[in-house]
């Protein structure tokens, strides 16, 4: 016979207001078999995108973008110098003991025209992790891209004015 096991949690009005949208979303009866099925099909996702997958969605007006899953992309594990920090959206690993992200350390080599070598030594870093970085930011463009329009998005939300001052 299966054994099963009972989880009790609480959860806020707002989760519980997302709780009864994805019930309706998903067409499911009870809270369990919502919560069941969601996880089957971010399990699905999440197997795919370690796998290297990525999802791409038509939009209303038939442009294929990428769509941007936080909780799936993944820090590699092969990866020594590079660690992931919590944040709501951001999936750019930093260094590991600084708080000085991959794509900033590569950014900054290109805005300055410096050399691994260069970075590491004005940056205080390990060569080994400014090459790590490097490597990342590389083999991530598409993810960076997408980061900076939703920090874009998160700074005029608040009212920051983003992009070139206008002229006088």
């Amino acid at each position: 016979m299966a054994q099963t096991k009972r989880l009790n949690f609480d959860i806020s009005p707002e989760q519980e207001d997302e709780l009864n949208w994805l019930r309706t979303e998903l067409g499911t009866s009870t809270t369990k078999d919502t919560v069941l099925r969601a996880i089957r099909v971010l399990a699905v996702l999440s197997r795919e995108a370690r796998e290297g997958a990525k999802v791409i969605i038509q939009t209303r007006e038939g442009e294929t973008v990428r769509l941007m899953l936080p909780e799936l992309e993944h820090v590699g594990p092969d990866w020594t110098w590079l660690v992931q920090r919590a944040h709501p959206w951001r999936r750019t690993p930093a260094i590991k003991g600084r708080r000085i992200l991959a794509s900033t350390v590569w950014r900054t080599m290109l805005a300055n025209s410096m050399t691994a070598e260069e970075a590491a030594e004005d940056l205080d870093l390990p060569l080994a992790a400014v090459r790590e970085a490097i490597g990342w930011s590389e083999a991530n463009q598409e993810l960076l891209k997408l980061e900076a329009q939703e920090e874009q998005r998160w700074l005029e939300a608040r009212g920051v004015q983003v992009g070139s001052p206008a002229p006088r």
